[in-house]
């Protein structure tokens, strides 16, 4: 089960949940919903859209409500009825998935997704794609000029100063009118910059349409995912975007510029995706660190390449900003650098235990049983499949 989206964020835990086997310690974590999704998964797959709908109903009834994973499954829950012709089911699915409001612009990959093809001339379903321009965001002061938009599908930062505006992300794209309509709630015009702090539609999905006329700055790794299709799901992806979404620099180093009177910093961090960059307000005091960091996370996941090293950059990046700096993640609500260091500290435990249990010879489920009162198992067992890989 591969989420994208906000689950891109999580995409490492979703995928470890589902294909290490840690025995006992995830036997405690069955959830009722979660044999009906396999089994609608296996019927789509299969092309059986009957069995499909009926699984994916049951799972979307039975998961908990506010459940991270719950508007992924509602969303297949309503392909799976528009692939049977049930239109007031899928748009009924969609609009819970909306009123919910864990992740609610999912649902605008239906307006690509070849399952709704039948029911995307009809009212009712245009009545719910056309919330997201509806919408309204909520901002919240950070420091200085410097405000934190919410509600766009990630968060955004915009700084407003002497008629100039930069942005740190954009959210999903159909919410740009929302967006715009914020941005000119705390005094600013057009977009004059924008930065992206990795490829994942919630994160960059107007930087195509805001490319047009702002400077962009992204990762090398996002340029070149935004020339390639933009995978949602199986068989529902986003064309690559044009021209306009491709970065005017690309951060591919520690770099910093001057922008409405305040220096402004940027550095490399990728981990979560190819193309993580994150971002300091020297002035304001804040900092956003994209998805490499989220609030509810128990550690921090420092990628596969050179973890070390990441987590080394990161301290060193945090190193130069200021104690009271606001901490800013891809989503949820914002921190403070202890919370940040606290996550560092704990995937920094997590690695030294399972590299110790490695060279002491013990096995993954041993090891996720010996650590499982400190670290998620299933964190121990990805940095114990990581670190038993030949030249680790």
């Amino acid at each position: 089960m591969v989420y994208v989206t906000r689950f891109n964020a999580l995409i490492l835990w979703c995928a470890l949940v589902l294909s290490v086997v840690v025995t006992e310690v995830q036997a405690q974590d069955a959830e009722a919903w979660r044999a009906p999704f396999a089994a609608g998964e296996e019927a789509r797959r299969g092309g059986n859209a009957a069995a499909y709908a009926l699984e994916m109903a049951a799972a979307a009834e039975a998961i908990p409500l506010e459940h991270l994973n719950r508007p992924f499954v509602q969303y297949h829950a309503a392909r799976a009825a528009a692939l049977n012709g049930r239109e007031a089911d899928a748009v009924r699915w969609l609009r819970m998935a909306w009123d919910e409001d864990i992740e609610s612009l999912m649902i605008t990959f239906a307006a690509h997704d070849p399952a709704f093809e039948s029911i995307t001339g009809t009212a009712a379903f245009r009545s719910v794609m056309d919330l997201a321009a509806e919408m309204t965001l909520s901002i919240q002061p950070l420091g200085g000029d410097v405000h934190l938009i919410t509600g766009a599908g990630s968060n955004v930062v915009v700084k407003v100063n002497r008629d100039a505006v930069l942005l740190v992300d954009t959210g999903y794209g159909p919410a740009l009118p929302a967006l715009l309509r914020a941005i000119s709630d705390v005094g600013g015009g057009a977009v004059d910059a924008v930065i992206v702090t990795h490829p994942h539609e919630d994160h960059m999905g107007s930087a195509a349409e805001l490319g047009v006329d702002a400077q962009l700055y992204a990762h090398p790794g996002t340029a070149v995912a935004m020339a390639q299709p933009y995978v949602f799901m199986e068989g529902v992806s986003i064309p690559p975007k044009p021209a306009s979404a491709q970065p005017d620099i690309r951060v591919d180093s520690e770099m910093s510029i001057d922008f409405g009177g305040e220096r402004i910093r940027m550095l490399p961090t990728v981990a979560h995706s190819a193309g993580d960059v994150s971002v300091y307000f020297t002035d304001a005091r804040v900092a956003h660190l994209g998805d490499a960091f989220l609030v509810s996370n128990p550690m921090m996941y420092p990628g596969t390449v050179e973890p070390d090293a990441f987590l080394d950059r990161l301290d060193r990046f945090l190193d130069a900003m200021h104690p009271e700096t606001v901490v800013v993640g891809g989503h949820e609500e914002v921190a403070d650098l202890a919370a940040v260091r606290a996550q560092i500290a704990v995937t920094r435990d997590a690695m030294r235990f399972v590299r110790s249990a490695i060279s002491d010879g013990r096995t993954i489920e041993e090891t996720a049983r010996a650590g499982q009162d400190r670290f998620p198992p299933q964190w121990t067992a990805f940095f114990y499949q990581l670190f038993s890989q030949p030249g680790r």
